[in-house]
């Protein structure tokens, strides 16, 4: 779940504004689409398996851990050969600051 590190600072020190939050945010938006669950991706619009309900029940009672992870940025590098000159071709992808939602189904 995307959150902005300011959104971040004022709510993490109430845990009840935080879990109420994502669980308003989980059951208005249905985000993310697509959940782990183990190492198996379980798109939630396709599967046809009826894990919202499961998931929101959690999230109603409190039942669910979270982490907050600030922004990143990967950079990658390819590069190729052209009449015995090696070109470096950086490529730089970011990732905005996010909060990590772990249930125990």
């Amino acid at each position: 779940m995307d959150v902005s590190p300011k959104w971040w600072i004022k709510a993490r020190t109430n845990e009840e504004f935080l879990k109420q939050y994502v669980y308003e945010k989980f059951e208005r938006d249905y985000y993310p689409r697509v959940i782990l669950q183990g190492r198996e991706k379980i798109d939630l619009d396709k599967s046809g398996i009826p894990i919202k309900e499961k998931i929101l029940d959690n999230l109603k009672c409190g039942d669910f851990g979270y982490e907050f992870l600030p922004e990143d940025e990967n950079v990658k590098e390819s590069y190729s050969i052209s009449n015995g000159n090696v070109h470096f071709h950086p490529r730089r992808k970011r990732i905005n600051s996010r909060l990590l939602i772990k249930l125990k189904m």
